[in-house]
């Protein structure tokens, strides 16, 4: 059970470092912003959080400032996978409430969260860099066919 933690979780920080880093390198204005979005929210996860206790109210604060600004950036961008990221953004919220005001036990807490808030949004934003790639790709070949030749 332990090394299904151990894939879990560092197996989910080094998705999120990868993805993050395809976005920055690879991806348009509004995959940075998702990218930025998402590496804060887990670094300060990261520094919040504390190891058996559960959720406490600083990491449900960080939790909740990335889901308003994933929906500020769905709004601004227009872009179907920011809504689906503030979808689940949404969703890993309310696991937290679920946890405080339900007999939703740690292990079943953990592994809702450790989805929505994590695997999800991971999800999301590889395929927002992958349609960005795709779109910008598109466009260039398209520009390249309309070019004049000498």
């Amino acid at each position: 059970m332990y090394g299904l933690w151990i894939v879990w979780t560092v197996g989910g920080n080094i998705a999120a470092a990868v993805c993050c880093l395809w976005a920055f390198w690879r991806g348009g204005t509004f995959e940075r912003w998702g990218a930025s979005i998402l590496a804060v929210g887990w670094i300060l996860t990261m520094i919040a959080k504390q190891p058996g206790m559960g959720p406490n109210a600083i990491i449900v604060g960080i939790d909740c400032a990335a889901l308003l600004a994933f929906v500020v950036l769905a709004l601004w961008s227009r872009r179907i996978w920011v809504f689906f990221a503030a979808a689940c953004q949404l969703n890993a919220v309310f696991s937290h409430f679920a946890h405080h005001f339900t007999d939703f036990g740690i292990y079943s807490y953990a592994t809702a969260n450790g989805f929505w808030g994590g695997w999800a949004l991971i999800f999301c934003l590889a395929a927002g860099v992958a349609s960005y790639r795709r779109r910008y790709n598109r466009q260039l070949k398209a520009a390249t066919a309309q070019a004049p030749t000498s």
